[in-house]
């Protein structure tokens, strides 16, 4: 009888913490992650391609991430909008 009792238990105590415990699979994101051109020389503003004529008279240009550009408030080059 001891051990159907504590089978018993075990079961009503899996079907009662059973819900509670969700476990989920791990997030696989698919974004890829965005590059822009900036020229921390001249301004404040971030472009897309590194012949923009937004750059023409940059003399270091730099490939960041677009969230590192938004995150240090560069903002979008006028000539790609």
């Amino acid at each position: 009888m001891g051990k159907i009792k504590t089978a018993a238990i075990i079961i009503a105590a899996t079907f009662t913490f059973g819900g509670a415990i969700v476990v989920q699979p791990p997030l696989q994101t698919s974004a890829k992650t965005t590059y822009v051109w900036i020229a921390p020389r001249h301004g404040k503003k971030y472009h897309y391609s590194k012949s923009c004529r937004g750059l023409n008279n940059a003399g270091k240009k730099v490939h960041v991430t677009l969230h590192w550009a938004k995150a240090h408030h560069y903002k979008l080059c006028g000539w790609e909008k």
